[in-house]
């Protein structure tokens, strides 16, 4: 028999199981702190001293347990949004980090030498469910959102990826950051190459999820005017030209 005092203090135990439960349940209580920390400690403009975050991983290893049993459901659009970026970014940090010395993302899985998308098809615990990198990106970014400025904000571990957010997204400044990343992708000469005359020279980004800005502004350059504040105008009818993606790793060891 279990005396009454523990009795006692087991129900009060469940209790406060059973409410921080629900209380994860609310956006406002589940916290992106650790991401931060992450961000700001081991991210330099957009790379990432994946040796420095390899030797300190106690903050992403928090944060990607604390995703794993947070529930989103509930929770408004834009706090979604910043939820599954978010995670994604940080999931693709620890896949990395988890393989030390890991050159480039497609490197996993390689067969006979041939690259892969094993990393972004390997399952791991997020929301309470069993989902892959592919998962959170098409799945749910893409099918339940439909906004494709989020391809500005996802960051692949590759070089030709937009930047890591400097820190995590939150949903009461989600707009503001997806207009802003969208603009310095834009311009980043790196990444696309949009110069005075008619030749549109695009990320394969642009390519991959052509759709997704067609369905957002009626064809690319159109979507690229609403966002592009660089030199010179870029025409309606303008022909593209889709660059070479850089899958080497963005950062070091």
């Amino acid at each position: 028999m279990i005396p009454r005092n523990s009795k006692a203090a087991s129900y009060a135990l469940l209790v406060a199981l059973v409410f921080g439960a629900a209380a994860s349940s609310h956006a406002a209580d589940f916290s992106y702190a650790s991401l931060d920390t992450v961000l700001t400690r081991h991210v330099r403009d957009g790379g990432v001293d994946y040796g420095a975050l390899a030797r300190d991983p106690g903050p992403l290893r928090r944060f990607v347990a604390a995703s794993a049993q947070a529930n989103p459901a509930g929770w408004s659009r834009q706090e979604r949004i910043a939820f599954w970026v978010n995670v994604y970014n940080a999931r693709v940090l620890d896949g990395v980090i988890r393989r030390p010395g890991l050159k480039c993302v497609l490197d996993v899985g390689k067969v006979l030498g041939v690259p892969t998308l094993g990393f972004f098809r390997e399952r791991g615990r997020s929301a309470g469910r069993d989902l892959s990198l592919n998962d959170i990106e098409h799945g749910i970014l893409r099918a339940e959102f439909h906004e494709p400025r989020i391809h500005f904000v996802l960051n692949c571990a590759s070089a030709s990826c937009p930047a890591l957010p400097a820190r995590a997204l939150t949903a009461a400044t989600l707009d503001s950051t997806l207009d802003a990343a969208a603009r310095v992708f834009l311009l980043d000469r790196s990444k696309n190459q949009i110069a005075p005359g008619p030749l549109l020279k695009l990320s394969s980004i642009f390519k991959w999820y052509r759709s997704d800005f067609e369905a957002a502004a009626g064809s690319l350059p159109a979507f690229i005017l609403r966002y592009w504040n660089g030199a010179g105008v870029v025409r309606a009818d303008a022909p593209i030209q889709f660059l070479r993606y850089d899958w080497s790793l963005n950062g070091h060891w």
